[in-house]
């Protein structure tokens, strides 16, 4: 099989991490957290690529008023994994670290983010580059953790959000709003969704779609990218979790 096809499918695996990432948050001090930990599975469609890719999206409070969000996808030609850790701060998960590492095609890329709260400076490394350091805002969160805070948002009733998002490169401001409601079929069930764009320059040539289920504490079910190289579509494969 070709490198140009194997490097496509690479990319709909970084897509999906990307998207949801693509697929919650409380004062620390509450005693229920906004968005309850799960273990659920989705899967990836993208245009040119023969066959669905699946990955796992699990959130789970680890120590103390510390959460991990973590999206994993594995095939034959590669490996994909984010991780975020974060504390619950009003609607927003207040992230302190961010990572991902991507194999495939023999090789290897990964990438470290520590957000230091007490200074508002984060720090990231990545593979063949050095330490880059930038100031970031008392809510900034990461770009894993961004679906949680827009089901906290959209259960609150929010239309229109805006988040501070860090990444290994910076901090952007990212805005959302709502579009309208779906109905979608999910696992043989018909769920009543609220569509969600991101908002994007207009000469922008990428589209962002995500939709969230009201009736099940605004859950990711499905998120919709169009790119320059395609549509990908990641749609979660069963409510019940793992």
């Amino acid at each position: 099989m070709g490198s140009l096809y194997q490097n496509k499918v690479i990319r709909s695996l970084r897509v999906l991490l990307l998207l949801a990432p693509i697929l919650a948050v409380a004062p620390v001090a509450s005693a229920q957290p906004p968005v309850t930990p799960f273990t659920l599975d989705y899967r990836l469609k993208s245009e040119g690529v023969p066959f669905t890719i699946t990955a796992t999206r699990t959130l789970k409070q680890v120590k103390g008023g510390l959460w991990k969000m973590e999206v994993s996808a594995k095939n034959w030609l590669g490996e994909i994994r984010e991780t975020a850790l974060f504390n619950w701060q009003s609607c927003t998960p207040q992230s302190s670290y961010y990572g991902y590492m991507r194999k495939g095609l023999g090789r290897l890329k990964e990438a470290s983010l520590h957000l230091d709260r007490e200074t508002g400076i984060a720090a990231s490394e990545r593979s063949g580059k050095g330490m880059l350091s930038y100031p970031i805002s008392d809510t900034a969160t990461d770009e894993l953790s961004v679906s949680l805070a827009l089901q906290c948002a959209l259960e609150r009733g929010e239309k229109d959000i805006e988040l501070d998002v860090a990444d290994e490169r910076s901090l952007e401001t990212q805005r959302f709003k709502v579009v309208g409601e779906e109905t979608l079929k999910i696992d043989g069930e018909r769920l009543k969704t609220v569509k969600v764009q991101r908002v994007r320059d207009d000469n922008s040539p990428r589209q962002t779609f995500m939709w969230f289920a009201p009736n099940h504490q605004f859950l990711l079910v499905q998120l919709q990218q169009k790119n320059k190289d395609g549509e990908h579509v990641m749609t979660l494969q069963s409510l019940e979790g793992k």
